[in-house]
């Protein structure tokens, strides 16, 4: 899908548990605003299964909605520990593609 018209999402700080209802509400306004939406994680400071469930769980919707929603590269150390750990990353993991990233160029920043 074309990202011409890209809206990034900063996840900076906290996207565990702690913040999870902002992180929802910040991916719910988002998918309500614009069609194309790519998630920067490089400022990440702590993330868990519930950041994992919850970005995988916007991504449903979009798809519901008839939008996108995009992981950035490079994906932030903490989320990729825990995608790593939880097993995310496994090969003919069902979300394992989402999880790669594209880089912001391909996603028309």
């Amino acid at each position: 899908m074309p990202h011409d018209d890209c809206y990034t999402l900063v996840l900076g700080a906290d996207a565990g548990i702690k913040s999870a209802q902002s992180v929802a509400t910040s991916l719910t306004q988002a998918l309500s605003e614009h069609d194309s939406i790519g998630i920067d994680t490089q400022t990440l400071s702590d993330a868990d299964i519930t950041t994992i469930q919850t970005l995988l769980a916007a991504r449903a919707k979009a798809t519901q909605m008839g939008k996108s929603l995009d992981m950035l590269a490079p994906i932030g150390a903490p989320l990729i520990a825990v995608l790593n750990a939880a097993g995310f990353l496994s090969p003919g993991q069902e979300h394992a593609a989402f999880w790669n990233g594209i880089h912001q160029n391909e996603a028309g920043h």
